[in-house]
């Protein structure tokens, strides 16, 4: 089996980068270890996401969908709230987002990238891979798990969309220790919780929890809302002995929980996903990229998994499509630095929200609009865009900011 790419893995990420190279031209073949749909978290999209799958050929499948749109952020404490608006970026910015089950979601966009001409074979498991060490080409051992045979596939390149699976970052020993500390994340769907009337509807909401966790509610356009708490797990094991226990333990311990959910019925079993933080010592190399969650997941608090999977599988595949057609590339220039650039963006988030410094400055009522414009990008999705202070310099940001509080 020969193609000018394999790209491992269906998601979000895979269903862009196929997509791209497909309409360039290339043959794409897509080896996705799963079956869809499948659930998956990561439902709360950012309006960066809808740029990317606009420039894929799949945001007009998605928008046929009919997702819950997703205008704003809500962030709540106690008895303040501070809404972040996404009408309220920079000039150019989509003003909204989407709220996706990722079953559904996920299911859209692989079934476009195949009307791309992406060939999409499911339960697919790389084992092995070999590359040519001038990066001309690349050999991948492939299991059938539903026939147990095993064959060679064969491409020009090869871009990792793995997601948690981390393909690569295993085969290739490109494992790397995250900055992040552990945590957990206990989840379960709900319906008929209070959600707000008109716009607001859609508003993802972030509380912050009186004991220090942090909990995310996601409406639905089907009547269901995802919530989530994510806590260290000594704060769940002192809730309950089981996760459900601790799950609505912790739920009714939060007074604006409650408001939300009192009236909610649960209609999924409490999942449990812990050790997400992960990190590559590479994004690529002769022949192969990684992309994604298959480089580097920091954290579910700003729904940055899914918008980072999206934006470096649209750059993988755009340099990849120039290196096929005989342009010479720079990766190492290319793509390391903006890669390293969005994470890290969003790492000094993810980090000071957890120390407390970042929620303190959203909660601060008078930070200037100008701040809360470029905190509102950064939490669109737009970290790569140099006109915003948190871009050019997050950690600097943030002690101006608090200079001012």
């Amino acid at each position: 089996m020969k193609a000018d790419v394999i790209v491992v893995g269906a998601g979000p990420a895979g269903s862009v980068a196929g997509s791209i190279l497909a309409r360039q031209g290339h043959k794409v073949l897509c080896l996705e270890a799963g079956t869809f749909p499948r659930f998956q978290i990561g439902e709360s999209l950012l309006p960066r996401c809808n740029d990317i799958l606009e420039e894929a050929g799949l945001l007009e499948a998605v928008n046929e969908r009919r997702f819950m749109p997703k205008p704003a952020a809500l962030f709540l404490r106690g008895d303040k709230t501070e809404r972040f608006c996404f009408a309220e970026m920079f000039p150019g910015q989509r003003p909204a987002a989407m709220q996706v089950p990722r079953a559904e979601f996920d299911q859209t966009l692989s079934t476009q990238a195949r009307k791309h001409g992406v060939e999409v074979l499911f339960q697919q498991r790389v084992d092995a891979v070999e590359f040519a060490p001038d990066g001309t080409g690349a050999k991948v051992m492939v299991t059938d798990l539903e026939t147990s045979s095993k064959y060679r596939a064969e491409a020009k390149f090869l871009i990792d969309c793995s997601g948690y699976g981390r393909v690569l970052p295993k085969l290739l020993n490109l494992e790397s220790p995250s900055q992040l500390g552990p945590r957990m994340a206990v989840f379960s769907h709900f319906e008929n919780d209070a959600r707000p009337s008109g716009p607001a509807e859609g508003d993802i909401w972030i509380l912050i929890h009186p004991e220090g966790a942090w909990t995310w509610i996601i409406p639905f356009s089907n009547g269901r809302t995802s919530v989530g708490v994510v806590a260290e797990r000594t704060l769940f094991e002192k809730h309950g002995k089981t996760d459900h226990e601790a799950f609505h333990s912790l739920l009714k311990a939060d007074p604006n929980i409650q408001r939300r959910l009192s009236k909610a019925v649960p209609v999924m079993k409490t999942t449990r996903l812990e050790g997400w933080s992960a990190a590559v010592s590479r994004f690529h190399g002769p022949g192969w990229a990684v992309t994604g969650n298959a480089s580097e997941f920091l954290d579910p608090i700003f729904s940055s998994g899914v918008t980072l999977a999206l934006e470096s599988s649209s750059r993988a595949a755009k340099l990849c499509s120039r290196q096929l057609k005989g342009e010479k590339v720079d990766w190492e220039n290319e793509y390391t630095p903006a890669m390293k650039k969005a994470v890290g963006v969003f790492r000094v988030f993810v980090q000071t929200w957890y120390d407390g410094t970042l929620q303190n400055v959203f909660m601060y009522d008078k930070k200037p609009d100008s701040f809360k414009r470029a905190i509102t990008s950064v939490l669109g999705g737009y970290v790569l865009d140099e006109q915003n202070p948190f871009v050019r310099d997050a950690i600097g940001t943030l002690r101006n900011i608090q200079k001012l509080m």
